[in-house]
């Protein structure tokens, strides 16, 4: 019999179950069965000071036999969840189990350990005795040592710039090629630069960043590319400068306060905790700090990039405006300090050039106290191109061993061509290798640092369809099915893990496949998302990106044809559409001037036509119209920075901080109608239940009038009892340049009691024209036959609404 101790560890502070159970594919005595056999297993403390069980099992092992095991978690309530999100490799089979293969030439004892997340045991951590402990995975090395930074920040290919009065660190390889070594002092080692000096298996030497780095030394542009650099760390290119050693306590934060986490939250602004009570604001704290003189950081001129404090100084102005989430553009390490940061080095380090940790953890702060939840962007589908001093060849100078990325058969099959052994899968980077469990861990512990840490409230992830269905061959094209399977394990891996940590956690996916799988639970088979973001429903409402006749493209159709017809009945669909789980929008970073043909919305209402007058009248009401009907879908709905008041200048990746525009001065001046429209929209949806519901029925299309009616009605199993907000919301909206004093929209539907006019976008108070004035109006009854008779004006979307228990149905 073989003594296996198994460890199950949490790798998160904060306790997540009050105990476990160990399960196996073995009997009582230790023989294998096919009837598992579950024993208690006692709480400890793991090497990374975070909690973990432990049990011991005697198993058979006088023949070799694989036994499958798993841990149940014991919640507070005494329920048990499932502990291993992590699916064996096998492309066939998705039981979430660990594998323990043991045989008669064994060793007699053995630990085996399994850790959710490991952000408290790799990189430079405490080691709870006073010391700091480095480990880094480099599988490939013959050696690994810390060669500690000097006051440059930068270290060069020849070893310039190192401490001279710190001699190298020597790391011992330990298990699953995981390297480590231990220094006295860890509160001496806080703030200090180092690098990993990387004896490739070849014998080359390569200077290597910490992946699990939490801070990079540089915050500028600069680049020395392996030659001598004395100048200022802050200058340099995170993504190539030293990393730092840093104390992930709250206290860490700068603020002197012992729980700078103490008084994050207001009771009476409580954050939202469902995807469907979102309202999202999409944000890019780059292009932030405007309405200051142009300042710069480099000789080119360019104004700044805008920072953490200016997005912490704007939640004024986003709590004004009522939505109650942000979606952050990504945070993390990138190349520079001018990004949007969709190429990620380092994936547990906050871009300093923004402002680092603690400027994070100040805005998130400053989000919930607001009672606005904070979703962060994260990019796991490539790393960034330049990743010479992060992942790109870590240990090795083969290719088909680059251990974090994806290479597809032996280098004899690619000799001529070395390059067409990676995978690409439509993102700017090749693929990882979703296969190794070291690279899934490294993006597991991303966002899980994230949460623990910063308190973030959920993620979108970036271009998921890349990660689990476009990955084909570099060199000719050829799909690569074994790293769409694996991808997809990534995915039910990741979001299980996540909502292990934190079971209300928000997960949304960027995902263009059409699959319903998506957004199903992963117990059933699903990835484990709670929405996706519904890219076809801004082609339809939109449609300014040279889409095909299949899409209604409504607002581009709109401001190019003043007469004719538009296609509401196709605009029907994607409104139906809507309510399969899914984020709408009517503008995300992509669609507002960086893909081609795309601009600003209020330039593409009137065809880039001068705002002005009349046209900038009709461009105004055509955006109020668009955005109720994209607040008012059965999708949670999201609009970028901007939008609100209706800016221009085309956003895009490499010059948006030159094209930046004062939200507050359009907010004061030009803006200001459009922003009490979104205001009041948001509210009108955050108010009402049936707004938030996936309830809608499409009642009436009318391409030939640019007319489409809808309504929305609550359920009580999910949005509350009845009472608490109108149970029924009917959305007329019009984009026929021409008023009509008498419509009738005949609906079964619409038969039983009056209804109220809640609000109209062509309200004075939103620049309109009030031609059906909102206050003091009448409820509209409808006839025997079901028919509503309205004044119906030039653009403009009525809402109306119905007390519970009066409709038809």
């Amino acid at each position: 019999m073989t003594e296996v101790v198994f460890e199950y560890r949490t790798g998160v502070a904060r306790r997540i179950a009050t105990g476990a159970l160990l399960t196996g594919s073995w009997d009582a005595s230790g023989h294998p069965s096919a009837t598992w056999t579950s024993v208690p297993m006692t709480e400890t403390t793991g090497p990374d000071g975070t909690p973990a069980f432990r049990a011991t099992v005697s198993l058979d092992a006088s023949k070799p036999f694989t036994f499958r095991w798993g841990v149940w978690l014991l919640g507070e309530d005494g329920s048990q969840f499932w502990g291993i999100p992590g699916e064996v490799a096998d492309p066939t089979d998705t039981d979430q189990v660990r594998l323990l293969a043991l045989d008669p030439a064994g060793p007699a004892a053995l630990d085996v350990t399994f850790t959710l997340t490991s952000h408290h045991f790799l990189g430079a951590v405490p080691d709870g005795a006073g010391g700091v402990l480095f480990r880094v995975w480099a599988p490939n090395a013959r050696a690994v040592e810390v060669a500690f930074g000097g006051p440059s920040g930068y270290i060069a290919d020849d070893g310039f710039g190192a401490a001279s009065a710190q001699p190298r660190l020597p790391l011992s390889p330990g298990p699953d090629g995981v390297w480590a070594a231990r220094a006295d002092g860890f509160a001496d080692h806080v703030g200090g630069y180092y690098l990993y000096r990387v004896t490739r298996e070849d014998g080359s030497v390569a200077w290597r960043t910490d992946p699990y780095s939490r801070q990079q030394s540089g915050g500028g542009d600069v680049n020395p590319d392996g030659a001598h650099y004395d100048g200022d760390a802050a200058g340099l290119d995170g993504s190539v400068s030293c990393s730092v050693v840093v104390d992930t306590s709250p206290a860490a934060f700068g603020t002197g306060a012992e729980d700078f986490w103490a008084d994050e939250l207001d009771p009476a602004q409580p954050l939202p905790r469902q995807v469907e009570d979102l309202v999202i604001y999409e944000l890019h704290v780059g292009a932030l700090g405007f309405g200051e003189p142009a300042e710069t950081d480099d000789p080119s001129g360019d104004p700044r990039a805008g920072t953490f404090a200016d997005a912490a100084a704007f939640v004024d102005y986003l709590a004004d405006l009522g939505v109650n989430a942000v979606e952050l553009l990504p945070i993390l390490e990138f190349s520079g300090s001018r990004s949007w940061g969709y190429g990620t080095s380092h994936f547990l380090a906050v871009e300093k050039s923004a402002g680092g940790r603690a400027g994070l953890a100040m805005f998130v702060r400053a989000c919930h106290r607001r009672g606005i939840a904070v979703l962060v962007d994260l990019v796991f589908n490539h790393f960034t191109q330049d990743a010479e001093r992060a992942e790109w060849m870590y240990d090795t100078t083969t290719p088909s061993h680059n251990s974090y990325y994806w290479y597809e058969g032996s280098d004899a099959d690619h000799a001529a061509f070395p390059e067409g052994g990676y995978v690409d899968n439509l993102s700017s980077g090749w693929a990882p290798r979703y296969r190794e469990e070291q690279v899934r861990a490294l993006f597991v512990a991303s966002a899980a640092a994230l949460v623990e840490e910063f308190h973030v409230d959920g993620f979108r992830l970036d271009q998921t369809t890349s990660i689990h269905l476009y990955n084909a061959l570099h060199a000719d094209g050829s799909p690569v099915g074994a790293a769409n399977v694996a991808g997809r394990k990534f995915l039910r891996e990741l979001c299980q893990t996540l909502r292990t940590i934190a079971p209300d956690i928000i997960l949304i996916a960027e995902d263009h496949s059409g699959w319903d799988e998506v957004t199903e639970p992963v117990q059933t088979g699903g990835l484990g998302f709670d929405a996706r973001w519904y890219v076809d429903f801004y082609h339809h409402l939109i449609g300014d990106k040279d889409e095909g006749p299949e899409y209604a493209r409504l607002l581009d159709t709109a401001g190019k044809e003043l007469t004719g017809p538009l296609a509401m009945g196709l605009f029907a669909g994607a409104l139906a559409g809507s309510a399969n789980r899914t984020v709408v929008y009517p503008e995300s970073h992509d669609e507002a001037g960086n893909a081609e043909h795309s601009e600003r919305n209020i330039l593409v209402a009137v065809d880039n036509a001068p705002l002005v007058g009349e046209t900038r009248w009709y461009a105004e009401a055509r955006i109020r119209c668009v955005t109720a009907l994209s607040l008012l879908a059965a999708g949670t709905p999201m609009f970028l920075m901007g939008d609100e008041v209706g800016a221009q200048k085309a956003y895009t990746y490499n010059h948006f901080t030159e094209n930046k525009e004062d939200l507050y001065g359009l907010r004061a001046g030009s803006g200001a109608g459009l922003f009490a429209a979104h205001r009041d929209l948001v509210g009108l949806r955050l108010a009402m239940p049936a707004a938030r519901s996936r309830g809608l029925e499409v009642l009436h299309t009318n391409d030939a009038g640019r007319v489409i009616a809808f309504r929305r009605w609550s359920d009580p199993a999910t949005t509350g009892p009845a009472g608490e907000g109108d149970a029924e919301l009917l959305v007329v909206s019009s984009l026929n340049n021409s008023p009509f004093p008498s419509y009738l929209l005949r609906h079964p539907s619409l038969a039983g009691g009056p209804w109220r006019l809640r609000l109209s976008t062509d309200d004075p108070a939103y620049n309109g024209r009030g031609d059906v004035p909102t206050a003091g109006a009448a409820p509209v009854s409808p006839a025997g036959d079901a028919t509503l008779d309205l004044r119906l004006p030039a653009v403009t979307t009525l809402v109306f609404t119905r007390a519970p228990g009066t409709g038809s149905g």
